[in-house]
């Protein structure tokens, strides 16, 4: 019995052994690996992938690339014995630079490093600030900018402040979505300085554009004046207790319930509300369904049209009606229904803006044509509108 254990434990001994020697816990010889040869570099946007040709060393562990980002912090990336190249990442302006690539075995030893010149374009941040657009816009500006590679970056907005003679931020948008937008609200009508910069998530800074921006009045409709109403051959219909008054109820996007249609119609489909004033709208904020896993899909609106009347002489026929526009939902990412980023859902949580034409006129009653829901769903949902714009009477 006793041999039997004493066998036990040498084969555990042994294992343990293995497993530390595969793991390269504890040095097994003073040898360095050779190096890398042929380095090939492929120069990309903040950066370069570098491809060579591995030492045939058993032991190799590692290819290790040292370099420098722009404020002189020094880097290093790694990749496994198993692949052939390797990732620089990090740098802003385009430059040359030589980078160092070494390679390490399992038992701590390194090579003598290789020596490679690469040559990167341009952080993606330079290329995204020239696409950004400004444009006057209803207590604001509405800014846009195209991000093709899809990279983490800060867009900063800031405004001139005359008192104290220096720009301070008044928003930042967290993006990595291909086609960006967003909006300053809630400023006067009367001139103003916006600058915008952007940084990414290495340091990298992008020069500050700026100009002087006039945002058009506007004003919050009284939501209290909302009510239920249907013209001649557009029924009313919901959803359980999901009422159309539910819309206007300032419970936002996260508390149900919402207004939702019934689920006997099939799109397209149409409601109608009285606003209760006459007013010529600037933009409409909806709200979709945030809460569990609705966020962009089941009935929340994707498509939609949007049409106005100034009395109530109006009909199931768009002729009698004023049209304001035809909408899509914008979804940051453009991820597939069922996936969704951070930023998909702040914006959502946030409510989307649909603006009307500058000179659109002033209507009270408004009709909704619902043609198409993310998820595909004939019950549309809505948690909350708000309205805005400049109130007639």
């Amino acid at each position: 019995m006793k041999s039997k254990i004493f066998i036990l434990l040498l084969a555990i001994c042994f294992a343990l052994s293995c497993e530390e020697e595969e793991r390269g816990q504890y040095p097994l010889d003073t040898i360095p690996p050779r190096q890398i040869v042929n380095p090939q570099v492929e120069n990309i946007a903040g950066g370069a992938i570098i491809s060579y040709t591995i030492p045939d060393d058993d032991d190799l562990l590692y290819v290790k690339v040292i370099y420098q980002l722009d404020n002189g912090t020094v880097m290093e990336q790694k990749a496994s014995a198993y692949t052939n190249r390797i990732q620089v990442e990090g740098l802003g302006k385009s430059k040359a630079q030589t980078v160092s690539l070494v390679c390490g075995d399992r038992s701590k030893n390194e090579s003598e490093p290789v020596e490679v010149e690469i040559h990167p374009m341009e952080a993606p941040i330079f290329e995204i600030l020239e696409s950004v657009n400004i444009e006057n816009d209803f207590g604001g500006v509405f800014i846009t900018w195209e991000n093709p590679a899809k990279a983490d970056v800060v867009l900063t907005v800031a405004t001139w402040n005359e008192e104290d003679a220096k720009y301070e931020e008044v928003e930042n948008f967290y993006t990595n979505a291909g086609t960006g937008k967003g909006n300053i609200r809630g400023l006067p009508a009367e001139e103003i300085i916006f600058a915008v910069y952007l940084r990414d998530k290495w340091g990298n800074n992008t020069d500050t554009i700026s100009g002087t921006y006039l945002p058009l009045f506007e004003e919050a409709l009284d939501k209290a004046r909302f009510a239920r109403w249907n013209p001649p051959g557009i029924s009313y219909s919901n959803y359980s207790n999901w009422h159309i008054e539910n819309m206007w109820d300032e419970k936002g996007a996260l508390i149900s319930p919402g207004f939702m249609g019934s689920t006997a119609v099939t799109l397209p489909t149409s409601f109608t509300f009285d606003m209760g004033q006459l007013a010529k709208l600037s933009r409409l904020k909806l709200y979709q369904r945030c809460n569990a896993s609705q966020t962009y899909t089941a009935g929340n609106l994707r498509h939609f049209k949007l049409y106005g009347s100034d009395h109530p002489g109006v009909t199931d026929d768009p002729s009698t009606w004023v049209f304001l526009g035809e909408f899509e939902s914008y979804k940051p990412s453009g991820l597939p229904m069922g996936q969704i980023t951070d930023e998909d859902q702040a914006f959502a949580v946030a409510g989307e803006d649909f603006n009307m034409a500058i000179g659109s006129p002033a209507v009270r009653y408004l009709r909704f044509d619902v043609l198409k829901t993310w998820g595909g769903a004939n019950n549309f949902v809505i948690m909350e509108l708000d309205a805005f714009g400049n109130i007639v009477n």
